[in-house]
């Protein structure tokens, strides 16, 4: 059955778009994996193409990951840079540097700091800082499936505008982010994000990433991701900026 599938989910693959403004809000939830030891683990991802024909389009990306896990704490590192310039012109120039430690407090509960550096030409975001700590809760794990509920207080500090325009806010960052296996070959993820502006819950930031994967065969697999991100501040003082933005990525994966 799933090697049926196959020609159909190539064909979506092509003929799906791909994305449209890279999102603001960089989801760690995905980011989270599970590791059976004590240990070190890594991975680098490095990537390139250079296509000329009326035009000339140049794209880059590399990311780097490090996972450091403990018996009762960890470490997540973790950075990105993505760029696609056509003719000379950046269509898209953005990256991030995310580092994370968890205190474990028991099987359901721990406790979380970070510190997050991006940009993003695209949408004029010269500089953003967070810093941030709060309680993760485990609020359901049946099998494979997983919900996660966290709030945390995070300090921001944004550059826009080349720096003519500087935003520093104390915010709430709540979440709620699920993993559900519909089937044994389907599995859905769902991370939402209200970040308002403290003390007055002014201005919240509003942001929705959805998941799902399929697997077409033992290694195969199809991925699409959608995000959707909604922050006003950013439109008050940049009104050629909008402010809901969204990304939707799809692909292939050869697991071996």
């Amino acid at each position: 059955m799933q090697i049926r599938l196959l020609p159909h989910f190539l064909l979506l693959f092509l003929v799906l778009p791909c994305t449209c403004v890279r999102a603001q809000i960089v989801n760690i939830e995905d980011q989270r994996k599970g590791f059976d030891s004590v240990g070190w683990y890594g991975q680098v991802d490095l990537g390139g193409s250079l296509t000329r024909n009326i035009n000339q389009v140049i794209t880059l990306n590399g990311a780097v990951r490090v996972d450091r896990k403990g018996r009762r704490q960890s470490l997540l590192g973790l950075a990105d840079y993505r760029l696609v310039q056509v003719s000379g012109n950046n269509a898209l120039n953005a990256g991030f540097g995310h580092l994370r430690y968890a205190y474990y407090l028991s099987d359901r509960w721990r406790w979380e700091s970070f510190g997050q550096v991006q940009y993003n030409e695209q949408i004029r975001l010269q500089l953003r800082t967070l810093v941030g700590t709060g309680p993760r809760l485990k609020l359901l794990a049946v099998k494979n499936n997983r919900v996660y509920v966290g709030t945390l207080y995070m300090y921001e500090y944004d550059e826009v505008a080349d720096g003519e325009i500087i935003y520093k806010s104390h915010r709430l960052s709540s979440y709620l982010s699920f993993n559900f296996y519909a089937w044994e070959h389907l599995s859905i993820s769902n991370t939402t994000y209200y970040q308002p502006i403290l003390p007055d819950f002014r201005q919240p930031r509003l942001s929705s990433i959805t998941s799902i994967s399929l697997k077409l065969t033992d290694r195969l697999s199809f991925n699409t991701k959608y995000s959707i991100t909604h922050d006003a501040l950013l439109n008050r003082g940049l009104p050629d900026v909008p402010e809901t933005t969204y990304e939707w990525i799809n692909g292939l994966r050869y697991s071996f």
